[in-house]
């Protein structure tokens, strides 16, 4: 009976042994897992915030038509979009900010210092031809770079039976003080150089004013003076090379303009089903269309047509 009574206890001492043997597995995979899980989450955070930067610009009033470019140009030197940025993602999450609070602590990870920071970027380009040269800019575009620093918190347990008597591991486990995260690439040098680039601009008229209609008249009491005054730019341009454009007007109209130097536009949009309804200027009392569409009377437009291509503004692609 004595020995039986022994033998029970032993075995009693030998589930305890491999339950604080498996418990030191089990918490050491779960608290790694957790904090692991917790740096990945807060780096995309971090690369997030940085293409939040970029798409917001986009939204942004850039232009003023014709060839006025210098308000992205400000835009841009003024770090606007990476500042605007930098406040949203202070807390790591962008859809509502707390003011004041720049350090998020999470179970095992805290992250602080969320900073992004925009450039312009000469490479990032798209060359305008011989007729949109007269309007529009090349003003390239723009890079986001972004940077944290991540940290495992006070209570995340840096040691576990790896010192004194009977430990398992002869040095502390994990001894990382903070990790400094970028939202592309790593830290090279304490700086982040990797980032997202975007070209901007979407060279269109994007304004409410922009976006007026003209009817048929020398531009002495145009609604859209923007729109006006660059088809007047590309007119001018052509009509000093060979008179391209008279010969234009004429196949398209049946007659060329009288006086040249005179231009005469008329932009309909689909309010009036682009047909121009009001005389104007124009003694033919009759609707007519003003974008002469594909199979016109006029060969240089059907030209041009078919040499669209499929990229920005029908050029060819790069």
């Amino acid at each position: 009976m004595v020995r039986l009574r022994g033998t029970r206890a032993s075995q009693r001492g030998q589930g305890t042994t491999e339950l604080a043997l498996g418990l030191l597995l089990f918490v050491t995979v779960l608290v790694f897992g957790i904090h692991f899980a917790e740096v990945g989450y807060l780096s995309l955070k971090v690369q997030e915030a940085a293409t939040s930067a970029l798409w917001d610009t986009t939204s942004a009033k850039t232009h003023e038509l014709p060839r006025d470019f210098s308000k992205l140009t400000q835009l841009i030197s003024e770090d606007k979009p990476g500042k605007l940025a930098t406040g949203r993602y202070a807390d790591f999450d962008g859809r509502a900010s707390q003011r004041g609070r720049s350090r998020v602590v999470q179970v095992f990870t805290s992250a602080e210092g969320l900073e992004v920071t925009c450039r312009e970027v000469g490479s990032i380009s798209f060359p305008t031809s011989r007729s949109t040269g007269n309007v529009y800019q090349d003003v390239g575009g723009m890079s986001c770079t972004s940077r944290a620093v991540l940290s495992p918190v006070a209570k995340f347990t840096r040691s576990f039976l790896d010192r004194g008597r009977g430990a398992f591991f002869d040095v502390p486990h994990y001894t990382v003080g903070s990790i400094p995260v970028c939202g592309l690439g790593r830290v090279k040098g304490g700086t982040c150089s990797g980032g997202f680039g975007i070209l901007l601009d979407d060279w269109g008229l994007s304004s409410r004013e922009e976006a007026r209609e003209c009817r048929v008249l020398d531009g002495s009491s145009c609604a859209n003076e923007a729109y006006f005054q660059s088809a007047q730019r590309v007119y001018n341009a052509h009509n000093a090379v060979n008179g391209a454009s008279q010969r234009l007007a004429r196949n398209i109209v049946g007659s060329a303009p009288i006086n040249p130097g005179t231009f005469w536009m008329s932009f309909r949009g689909m309010n009036s089903n682009f047909q121009d309804r009001e005389n104007g200027g124009d003694s033919d009392p009759n609707n007519w269309k003003t974008t002469p569409g594909a199979g016109s009377r006029s060969p240089e437009y059907n030209t041009s047509y078919s040499r669209r291509e499929n990229c920005f503004l029908g050029q060819k692609c790069p």
